[in-house]
């Protein structure tokens, strides 16, 4: 009887210490998946929704069931569209300032207008010479380039339409690390939320690449053999295979590799280079555009984790890194603080929980250089209003009911400068 009870109790043990090592295992997994889901950047927020529903993406949902929908959920937060709108009221009339790039019917980036008459700014690597410009009542106008600056990668661009609404840039403001950042598109909802991670820093330029790697080509043909191509590159993105010839750049023929290599060393980050390859047998034209990847990008599976990065991501001088998640063609609009001031503008993704702004005190000069080469007006830089902020007895005196949005978090963690540094040979 007494070894009978005792083997009971060893059972009872054993599968208690069991029960309270799973749960302490799913405690542990929720923690891990949420730090995750924040360090690769899909703790921020999109707002890509139609009206009454959400676009809460649930990566892995269906396999690992509720529980993991369940910390999914709470990890994604700044995705729904219900805390989008608790921003909402800091956007302010910030959307009716910011157009949209249009290229071949789809949008290749956003932009500021800077003046009534029709003056606008966006991310020049990203604007070809032909496009339209989509405002925020839906009405289009054909844009003209007017001025670019290629250190900053801005354009200056004029449409021909009156009585728009000026961009308010709050140039004195700091952004302290940790505080809210607001995109806005032409929507009043944001387009995305995030916070800032470092309030300055430099981008080492990288070498532009189109994202191949040369060989001669078979005996007999001329021009330079694709033998792999760099997943997530300006080449894979243009559908460029393995096998390909390339034997013409913008229409000029090149007869050996060391040629087409030359060739394409001349070219910029962000430029679109129209390609006549030889792919079996048959002639085929195709536009890339050449991205100036670090060389950690060259390995597939950084690019899958990376996600979609901007063809022109390197070489600024003094900007913000900010952990909000925009997609190429989302860059070129304005950046607000959640009192509605324009802190900067959005000039590149540059990783996974990275994407880069330049402040509105280094675009004022900018912006007004580039509008004395195009003959524009002097005054084009509108300043916010200065905010006056409360005092304490009003703020006891605020309902309580009344939702308050904190001005910081906690600073992200920089994954970035977490990363082992890979060396592999630089592909063209």
């Amino acid at each position: 009887m007494k070894r009978v009870i005792q083997r009971s109790l060893g059972v009872f043990l054993v599968g208690s210490l069991a029960s309270f090592c799973v749960l302490d295992l799913i405690d542990q997994v929720r923690l891990d998946s949420s730090l995750l889901s924040l360090a690769i950047g899909h703790g921020t927020a999109s707002s890509n929704y139609e009206e009454g529903s959400s676009l809460l993406v649930q990566q892995g949902a269906g396999t690992l069931g509720r529980e993991f929908q369940n910390f999914t959920d709470r990890a994604h937060q700044r995705t729904h569209r219900q805390t989008l709108r608790a921003f909402q009221d800091s956007v302010g009339d910030a959307f009716k300032s910011t157009v949209q790039i249009i290229v071949r019917n789809r949008q290749a980036a956003l932009g500021a207008v800077v003046h009534p008459d029709g003056w606008i700014v966006s991310k020049s690597s990203e604007v070809p010479e032909k496009f339209d410009v989509k405002l925020w009542d839906q009405t289009k106008a054909i844009g003209q380039v007017r001025a670019r600056l290629d250190d900053m990668d801005l354009v200056l661009i004029k449409v021909e339409r009156t009585g728009l609404l000026p961009i308010q840039w709050g140039t004195s403001e700091e952004i302290p690390v940790g505080g809210w950042l607001i995109s806005t598109d032409l929507r009043a909802t944001p387009l995305t939320i995030g916070v800032l991670s470092v309030a300055n820093r430099n981008i080492r330029k990288e070498k532009p690449v189109l994202g191949v790697r040369l060989g001669p080509p078979p005996t007999g043909d001329t021009g330079a053999v694709i033998e792999s191509v760099v997943d997530g590159g300006g080449a894979d993105r243009a559908g460029l295979r393995v096998g390909d010839i390339i034997q013409s750049i913008e229409g000029i023929s090149y007869a050996s590799m060391e040629e087409v290599l030359s060739r394409l060393r001349e070219l910029k980050a962000g430029q679109s280079v129209a390609l006549d390859i030889l792919r079996d047998e048959r002639k085929v034209s195709i536009a890339a555009q050449m991205m100036d990847l670090t060389s950690s990008l060259f390995d597939s599976t950084e690019m899958e984790v990376n996600g979609q990065i901007s063809a022109r991501a390197t070489g600024f001088q003094n900007v913000m890194q900010h952990d909000t998640v925009l997609l190429p063609h989302q860059c070129g609009g304005p950046l607000v603080d959640i009192e509605g001031r324009a802190v900067g503008l959005n000039i590149a993704r540059s990783g996974r929980v990275s994407s880069l702004a330049f402040h509105a005190k280094n675009l004022e000069p900018a912006i007004r250089n580039m509008m004395r080469t195009a003959g524009g007006p002097e005054e084009v830089f509108v300043q916010a209003p200065a905010v006056v902020q409360a005092s304490a007895s009003d703020s006891l005196s605020a309902s309580t009911t009344a939702i308050s949005i904190p001005t910081s978090v906690p600073t992200a963690i920089q994954v970035e400068a977490l990363k082992p540094e890979v060396v592999l040979p630089n592909p063209m």
